[in-house]
């Protein structure tokens, strides 16, 4: 990788975040302000080398408001270093979870959404495939601006890819089966989930059943939360099974859903109460809101904070990691 940047003039401050592949800090460079170092380990097999070299080249492609910005790098005796902008605040699934697992009004969810589709058009435009789409790499900031972050797993978009790796609530289908895939489509699997669970808290389907899928599954919807029929008509596009079925990115901006706004009296908040394994509505404000005790006690689909990782569709259980932390059906 080119040396963009000098590394004296970096001053570590603090770890920020572990990725699947490398440790994130926020550090300052000179007097420009302050920025994040990921480093990602030197082997003797080089392994990591051309993740890196990777994720810096197509980092250095992409410049979009909703994209993080890759700044430079360079190597140290024991690290591969990228220098990427500081994007303040949380990722989407800390946000959730702060927020007493939240989820957002119709209105809110669509402003939210929409950036993050208008980025990730731009990325594929310029190429390049994410392919590592979850919470956890959206990162929320000032007035609801949502953020794509880590592109460690990015492909180019041209032809067929044959890396089967991502992250286990959110992988495709055809990611599942180790199918050479076309890894635009599969994106927009992983963005229709994130759009399900902006609009409802919760995952559409039990994620366990995915690599067995063989025909188009059936969504969950909570009964008492109100979504329109044309942002389910969106969520079921994009999570078409056969990925050439799928829209792509543009398609998803024209969408009716993304050129409509929703009037104020759509925005509600619901409390969810343990009642024969369903909730009820009992107030009225912008988002949804829900205590643990309460939620221990519902059976049903669950999101948990996952990391990126092989996936073998021959025993999709060996892929999951037994100590990350499942949370309730709800946020």
């Amino acid at each position: 990788m080119r040396h963009t940047i000098d590394n004296s003039q970096l001053k570590i401050k603090e770890r920020v975040g572990r990725g699947g592949y490398g440790t994130v800090f926020r550090a300052t460079v000179g007097e420009t302000g302050e920025v994040v170092v990921k480093t990602l380990m030197r082997t003797p097999s080089h392994s990591l080398e051309g993740v890196a070299r990777k994720e810096f080249n197509f980092g250095m492609k992409l410049k979009h408001p909703n994209l993080v910005r890759m700044r430079g790098s360079f190597d140290t005796a024991t690290d591969h270093c990228l220098i990427m902008d500081l994007v303040e605040g949380c990722n989407l699934f800390d946000y959730m979870e702060q927020n007493s697992f939240s989820y957002f009004s119709e209105n809110r969810a669509k402003r939210m959404f929409k950036g993050l589709a208008k980025g990730l058009h731009h990325s594929h435009k310029t190429g390049v495939a994410h392919l590592d789409i979850k919470p956890e790499n959206i990162m929320v900031g000032k007035d609801d601006h949502l953020t794509l972050i880590d592109f460690g797993l990015a492909a180019e978009t041209l032809g067929l890819c044959h890396q089967f790796n991502g992250s286990v609530d959110y992988a495709s289908p055809e990611v599942w089966r180790k199918m050479p895939f076309e890894p635009a489509c599969s994106d927009v699997w992983s963005l229709g989930i994130v759009l399900h669970i902006l609009l409802t808290g919760c995952l559409p389907f039990d994620p366990a059943a995915v690599p067995r899928m063989r025909v188009q599954p059936d969504f969950y919807w909570p009964e008492d939360i109100d979504v329109s029929d044309d942002a389910k008509e969106l969520v079921k596009w994009m999570l078409e099974l056969k990925p050439m079925a799928r829209p792509t990115m543009k398609e998803v901006l024209n969408h009716k859903w993304l050129k409509r706004t929703l009037p104020d009296l759509i925005k509600r908040r619901w409390s969810v109460q343990k009642s024969s394994r369903k909730t009820k509505r009992i107030d009225l404000d912008l988002s949804t809101q829900c205590d643990r005790s309460t939620l221990s006690g519902l059976a049903g689909i669950r999101i948990s904070p996952r990391s990126s990782f092989p996936l073998f569709s021959e025993d999709p259980a060996s892929a999951v990691n037994p100590t990350l932390t499942h949370w309730p059906q709800l946020f």
